[in-house]
């Protein structure tokens, strides 16, 4: 099992709010938590790096999780408590209220694939087909769902970026679950300031090329900055079985 990750400012920000990490505890088992932070000043970068730093922590202090129903309990409580730090911390002064941040978190198992987010960054499987695995808790889903407006129209609508829920902020939480059985391709875990930089074919092609993975994702970032970089970009590709070419 192989984790690849980069973050970067992009071309227009003054501060880095996404952040990501990994935790392998064997060559079999690893947990990545990708968070995108919300909040004046300093405030995003804050919630994003507690509650990911939390939910690792969390994860490092777990006894073996055996079965999926373990591991469902054990992800939305984990998630909850984040949630429980960041909207505490938001109460402590002025410079803090309001920050909040997205979550989404992949733990692998062997070839099982157990994925959780809140908010609108992402997870894609990538074979010779470009799969979204989760779906954005925003405002443009409810309004597509409805039929008031296209899914083509959802990519370029003003009210695009407003979230239903994220951790640290909203009153409830309503963490969505999936798991699925990886046994070829592999993952992409990514912030906004990715798949609103590049189209899915854009991303597709570069990691479909014949280059090492290192390189593909060295490619990755390259281009979302050239393309868009408009906000911070940060993403984790995630190779089950070392899978390079497809």
């Amino acid at each position: 099992m192989q984790v690849i990750m980069k973050s970067d400012i992009g071309r227009m920000r003054k501060v880095n709010q996404d952040y990501v990490r990994c935790y392998q505890k064997s060559d079999h088992e690893c947990l990545v938590v990708l968070c995108d932070g919300m909040g004046g000043h300093n405030a995003g970068e804050i919630a994003s790096q507690m509650a990911c730093d939390d939910i690792i922590e969390n994860y490092q202090q777990q006894e073996s999780l055996t079965d999926t129903s373990q591991i469902h309990d054990w992800i939305l409580s984990a998630i909850q408590h984040a949630h429980m730090i960041v909207e505490s911390k938001s109460h402590e002064s002025q410079e803090f209220e309001g920050m909040g941040t997205t979550i989404v978190l992949v733990l692998c198992i062997h070839d099982n694939i157990y994925i959780s987010h809140v908010g609108d960054s992402r997870v894609y499987w990538v074979t010779d087909e470009f799969i979204q695995l989760t779906r954005d808790d925003t405002l443009v889903n409810v309004l597509v769902d409805s039929g008031t407006i296209s899914q083509a129209e959802a990519r370029f609508h003003p009210q695009k970026n407003i979230l239903l829920q994220a951790v640290g902020v909203s009153d409830s939480l309503n963490p969505s679950f999936l798991e699925k059985q990886i046994n070829d391709g592999f993952l992409l875990v990514c912030s906004d300031g990715l798949y609103n930089s590049l189209s899915d074919e854009q991303m597709m092609n570069i990691l479909h090329a014949q280059e090492d993975i290192e390189t593909r994702a060295s490619q990755l970032m390259d281009a979302a900055n050239t393309y868009g970089g408009q906000d911070n970009i940060s993403f984790a590709l995630i190779l089950t079985k070392g899978v390079v070419n497809l």
